[in-house]
């Protein structure tokens, strides 16, 4: 299948693959794409010239033991776009894909929208994988895209209080205007004190989307005793403390991707309007100007989500 490829959204992935030098000779990146279908592969039905779209990034052989509990994501032999040699990316006019890959947009989902849907399904997994509990105190280091995606599906699981970390002044309005009960600044306070003074104790639960690498130290000790924190992003390479895993009995997990179903729940929650981008998308920009862009997300920045339009 061919996609005309509308908008593709820059992933801090597709900053780090490309400027550490991780991306092939050749390859095209960019996973986070939206567009209409231009050309219908041989045999293949149920598709209409002319359909917007956007793609699940990856494939699964559908029989390992992965596949079969349906944590696709984990899949052992998935192929993931923009990484697999033979799949390249949508930083382009067009991207040929499976038309398994191909999910249909609503029409009550933007173009715009359609191109974040990847992003929040990173964050609706990590939400939903952290085991949240309606109630819970919710800490959020970081108010990038993932941030600002794990910030209203906290609040759409039941979060009782939700209070995001960010030291951009921007990215913290954001915050705020999407439900964060406090943004904090880490440079003007002691984040760990505030944390544990509004919630007595300490968060339940710190979501760490954010790759700066002492973060996690940070993180495992603003959440209580048998707190969880839950690695959505990350540097590296981290200090940890091991006796605040002890002392604590804390958990920490990663969160890595999201199933099949979780991208289609995505989509279907722009389509009812609980996950907005108001405020997100920081800029839309023409495919040649993609390589400045790249250089200049790689600086700490107040933009959250930028847009390509080839």
């Amino acid at each position: 299948m061919l996609i005309e490829v509308k908008y593709c959204g820059i992933c801090g992935s597709d900053v780090r693959l490309i400027l550490d030098g991780i991306l092939a000779t050749g390859m095209i990146p960019g996973h986070e794409f939206c567009g209409t279908i231009a050309e219908i592969g041989p045999g293949v039905e149920g598709w209409k010239i002319g359909e917007r779209v956007t793609a699940v990034p990856y494939t699964t052989c559908g029989e390992c033991y992965y596949c079969l509990q349906e944590q696709q994501h984990h899949c052992s032999r998935i192929k993931i776009v923009a990484v697999n040699p033979r799949m390249p990316g949508a930083f382009a006019d067009s991207v040929k894909v499976r038309a398994s890959m191909l999910r249909r947009l609503p029409d009550e989902v933007s173009d715009e929208e359609a191109a974040t849907v990847e992003p929040c399904a990173v964050s609706l997994h990590a939400v939903r994988h952290s085991g949240m509990r309606a109630g819970d105190s919710t800490v959020i280091f970081g108010a990038g895209a993932i941030g600002l995606f794990a910030l209203q599906c906290a609040r759409m699981e039941g979060s009782g209080s939700v209070y995001v970390i960010e030291p951009v002044e921007y990215r913290s309005h954001v915050a705020s205007t999407l439900g964060a009960d406090r943004v904090l600044y880490p440079q003007n306070l002691n984040v760990v004190g505030e944390i544990r003074r509004l919630t007595t104790e300490g968060a339940d639960i710190a979501y760490l989307c954010t790759d700066t690498p002492p973060v996690l130290h940070i993180a495992m000790d603003s959440v209580r005793k048998q707190g969880k924190v839950i690695v959505v992003a990350g540097s590296l390479s981290a200090e940890v403390v091991p006796q605040l895993l002890m002392w604590k009995e804390i958990e920490v997990k990663g969160s890595f991707m999201y199933t099949d179903n979780e991208f289609s729940q995505a989509i279907d929650l722009f389509r009812q309007k609980k996950i907005t981008t108001k405020g997100m998308i920081s800029r839309i920009i023409p495919l040649e100007e993609l390589p400045k862009m790249i250089e200049d997300l790689s600086h700490p920045a107040s933009d959250i989500k930028v847009l390509v339009k080839p």
